[in-house]
């Protein structure tokens, strides 16, 4: 169990890191794709700088060479400026009357033809041009690009008997170039890989890879080279490396302004192949782009048969996702009404909820507000009743008292000091003592009762008492505090009448500074101690 988990761990790990590695190299090309503009616009200033300097220039020895520079910067980069400036190097080499360039400018044709796709015009080249008189270094050059005609060749029609015809061809060409270049050479081992086209492929992936480490080359022998490693790689379904390869050869194209190129278009087949469609749509525009930029015909062909059946399978994939986005917004769309049905009834129900709530809690402070004015009574009450408990106690001494005396006197037949008793039990005083009961009971129990009053009154009204001792007019609306609001019951406690009660309240009333109706609330709302 412990390899087996062992063995899916590093399988895991290995796919990671291969996503990983082609992730990354695709978004290397996309933002060279993205910055392509600028290494064209390099190119472009180079071939300017190059006319203007041509423009100076009366020898016709020193013309060909600019003109011959030119065609260099063109010939990989656009199709039809490369002709005319070979063209214009074949007129000269002519009028030179130079075997050597007359060489040159054909090198020039032949490559312009290949990279076009003209091949019989590219073969007559090659039958028509005589380099015996040439350059070890010229007779190379040559060589080596007969050997890749004939390899174009081969890619272009691969059927018998013509591929081997083609092969034998390429691989003459090859041993002659190879010949005339060093051993140690970029250029001998360049075309040495050319030659070996009856290796392995495992051979072969290892001479290019030798290549790729062993020299320092240029972005444009590098993407050579990486797109013949793709394509290896493509033959062996190693999907990592075949598109890294092929990516790394794209991406070498774009920074050496190179416009005559396979790269992008077999990495689009490729991805196509392996269900990446957005990817090998962007590649195959770009490359149709390129194609028409450097208008070479067969480059438009091989783009044009594989374009149609990518951009069909995308507009498939945009017409599923249309669909599926459709289906989504209709689910999202019920799903909203179903949303919106539960959330108004939830609504509904939360607000019943709501006001159930609401009316419980009101009633829960009314009963509050009543349980409070109900404790508040029965404090009163208790206070009264203790109160009036003490003074009925001290009443009944002083009637005692006063009855045994009377007996007394009438019983010694003292009738002149039953007067003098008469006189010495005074009614005015009992009543002043309990209204100041009242007073001191009522002050204990609202001790806030003549602040919150006088605040009901101007300054020059307020009321200051002396000894704790209430006013008839205060008396009033302390019995209202303490619930009494009829006003005979008022009147009789006070010993008024009740005309007396109605103009007291009145006159108060009319002193207050908030509205009459008013009045009487905020009495009863001064708070109890």
């Amino acid at each position: 169990m412990k390899n087996v988990v062992l063995i899916f761990f590093m399988l895991f790990s290995s796919l990671s890191y291969s996503q990983s590695k082609i992730d990354s190299i695709l978004n290397i090309l996309d933002k060279e794709i993205i910055n392509r503009k600028v290494y064209y616009a390099e190119r472009e200033n180079r071939i300017k700088e190059l006319k203007i300097s041509l423009s100076n220039i009366n020898s016709d020895s020193e013309k060909f060479s600019l003109n011959n520079k030119i065609y260099d910067e063109y010939k990989s980069y656009q199709y039809d400026s490369a002709y005319t400036y070979a063209i214009k190097t074949k007129l000269l080499a002519k009028k030179l009357n130079d075997p050597e360039l007359q060489i040159i400018a054909n090198c020039n044709l032949l490559f312009c033809f290949m990279s076009s796709g003209l091949f019989k015009e590219a073969v007559d080249i090659v039958n028509t041009t005589n380099i015996n008189s040439a350059s070890d270094k010229l007779k190379s050059n040559y060589y080596s690009e007969c050997a890749r005609l004939y390899s174009d060749l081969i890619n272009n029609n691969n059927t018998e008997p013509y591929r081997t015809e083609y092969q034998n061809k390429s691989i003459e060409y090859c041993d002659s170039a190879l010949i005339y270049l060093d051993p140690n050479s970029y250029e001998y081992h360049n075309i040495s890989s050319l030659k070996n086209i009856h290796l392995s492929t495992k051979k072969k992936i290892t001479i290019y890879t030798h290549l790729i480490k062993s020299f320092k080359t240029d972005d444009h022998q590098l993407a050579i080279n990486t797109a013949h490693l793709g394509n290896l790689y493509m033959s062996k379904d190693d999907d990592e490396n075949a598109i890294y390869y092929m990516a790394l050869s794209a991406i070498s194209d774009i920074r050496s302004a190179t416009t005559e190129t396979t790269s992008k278009t077999t990495l689009a087949r490729y991805l196509y192949k392996k269900g990446k469609i957005k990817e090998a749509s962007q590649y195959i525009q770009i490359s149709l782009e390129e194609a028409n930029f450097y208008n070479a015909r067969h480059r438009k062909m091989d783009v044009n048969s594989i374009l149609p059946i990518i951009e069909k399978e995308r507009l498939n994939i945009i017409e599923e996702q249309r669909n599926n986005i459709s289906m989504s917004l209709i689910i999202v769309s019920i799903l909203s009404v179903l949303f919106l049905t539960s959330s108004i009834i939830n609504y509904k129900q939360n607000k019943k909820l709501k006001e159930a709530k609401q009316l419980i809690q009101n009633h829960l402070n009314e009963l509050s507000t009543f349980n409070n004015k109900l404790k508040e009574s029965n404090d009163i009450k208790d206070q009264y009743i203790i109160e009036s408990l003490y003074g009925k106690s001290e009443y009944l001494d002083k009637t005692e008292i006063l009855f045994r005396n009377l007996d007394n006197k009438l019983k010694a037949r003292q009738y002149n000091d039953i007067y003098k008793l008469q006189l010495e039990y005074n009614l005015k005083s009992e009543r002043e003592n309990m209204y100041s009961s009242f007073d001191n009971t009522f002050l204990k129990l609202f001790p806030t009762f003549l602040e919150e009053y006088n605040k009901l009154f101007p300054d020059s009204k307020r009321i200051h008492l002396d000894n704790n001792t209430l006013t008839p007019e205060l008396r009033i609306f302390a019995l209202i505090r303490l619930g009494i609001n009829d006003n005979e019951r008022i009147a009789k406690f006070l010993n008024f009448s009740v005309n007396t009660i109605y103009t007291y309240k009145a006159k108060i009333k009319n002193k207050s500074i908030v509205p009459k109706e008013e009045f009487e609330y905020r009495i009863m709302q001064i708070k109890k101690n």
